[in-house]
């Protein structure tokens, strides 16, 4: 074993959260380190769009507007117009005043990297993390280092090492199953595609509780499908065939086709336990209906640092503080996440159990009385809470 090294925070994954976790840290002071098992940049399987509050996020901690990011080539494609489809029927299609923004997940996440790293947090990568000890508060990484901190970030991911280290009863395994879901991904040339798409297509014909879309990039499209495992079991390779055949795309294009797991509402309303945070996928947290986990992972990566800062500030020991830290993220997470998670889940339930039912005309008609509402739920502009307006 390699001897033990001492920080303030260790932060498990270099992801989005990660980093965006690491630099907030970092630039208050704490001496940080983030380990990931991967080299960056990394290929990482991600539709890759950005919504509005994202954008916002990205605005507010790091001081990145949409017209740095485009400078950086970060954002590289945007649209204004979008397609819903259902049972090979357009149900909705609009222009939007705010548009779809497109990332390609192996510069973003390595430009966010490099964020943390320039606020001065060390990194070390290429190194798994083996297991994790609560009652030393270390951990130990697959090159036989022990690291040890006073408090812990676990952003790696939906299958967290960190996350299977919490005691039972912070962790309901059942429900974490029961809301995993599957997404085949493949990423075409638009030189193999037959037809121009420059905005997004979403489809609800293909999969059970779940979607497929195609989001347009500058030079490719990608394509994929996802839905809980529970409710396609074995289907999802012959869905995805139909949705390709469905586009007039090759067939032979499905040799490229990958899939990854996420979360998909199986978000953990203890996600904390003593010093231990977790964030992003690693604590279930995407928007049970839509999916999307960029924002979720950054946001909460932002409030498990604020209770962090928050708790040494207030508390005059730091054992006292590390007592505080869980208490005050789960505070933060009831306020300003799980509300938006149990409302996206309410009605993704209702969605999927009732509107499959419906003929497209009156999913046409249901759309078209929503108007704006459905963007600027999906945008952070209004609620799923009975879609209210936000402040």
């Amino acid at each position: 074993m390699l001897e033990a090294a001492k920080y303030e925070v260790i932060i498990a994954g270099a992801g989005p959260a990660g980093s965006t976790a690491g630099y907030l840290l970092s630039s208050l002071g704490f001496r940080v380190l983030i380990i990931d098992k991967s080299r960056f940049p990394r290929e990482k399987l991600c539709g890759g769009l950005i919504t509005h509050k994202t954008v916002k996020l990205l605005e507010r901690v790091f001081g990145e507007t949409v017209s740095s990011l485009k400078e950086k080539q970060i954002i590289h494609y945007e649209s204004n117009h979008y397609e819903i489809f259902y049972k090979n029927k357009i149900v909705d299609k609009k222009n939007i005043a705010i548009p779809f923004r497109f990332i390609d997940r192996y510069s973003y996440d390595n430009f966010l990297l490099g964020k943390a790293r320039e606020a001065g947090a060390d990194v070390i990568e290429g190194e798994e993390i083996v297991s994790f000890d609560f009652s030393r508060d270390q951990l130990t990484s697959s090159d036989g280092r022990i690291l040890r901190a006073d408090f812990f970030i676990g952003a790696d991911g939906v299958n967290s090492v960190i996350r299977r280290s919490f005691p039972a009863n912070c962790f309901d395994r059942n429900v974490w199953l029961n809301n995993i879901a599957t997404a085949l991904e493949i990423f075409v040339s638009r030189s193999e595609v037959n037809r121009q798409i420059n905005h997004p297509l979403i489809s609800f014909d293909f999969t059970s509780y779940g979607y497929s879309w195609v989001f347009p990039n500058r030079d490719r499209l990608i394509i994929g499908s996802g839905g809980l495992i529970r409710k396609n079991r074995k289907q999802f390779i012959h869905s995805f065939h139909n949705f390709l055949s469905a586009l007039d795309i090759d067939r032979r294009c499905a040799d490229k086709i990958k899939s990854f797991t996420f979360p998909y509402g199986n978000f953990m309303l203890n996600p904390a336990f003593r010093n231990v945070m977790l964030v992003g996928d690693a604590a279930g947290f995407a928007d049970p209906l839509m999916g999307e986990g960029i924002f979720y992972a950054q946001r909460s990566a932002e409030l498990a640092s604020q209770a962090i800062h928050k708790s040494i500030c207030e508390n005059k020991t730091l054992d006292a503080a590390r007592l505080q830290t869980a208490p005050a993220y789960i505070r933060l997470l009831q306020k300003h996440v799980f509300p938006e998670f149990i409302y996206a889940e309410k009605t993704r339930n209702f969605a999927f159990n009732y509107f499959y039912k419906c003929p497209p005309m009156l999913l046409r008609m249901m759309m078209y009385m929503m108007g704006k509402r459905s963007e600027e739920i999906i945008h952070g502009m209004r609620s799923y809470r009975w879609f209210k307006k936000k402040e």
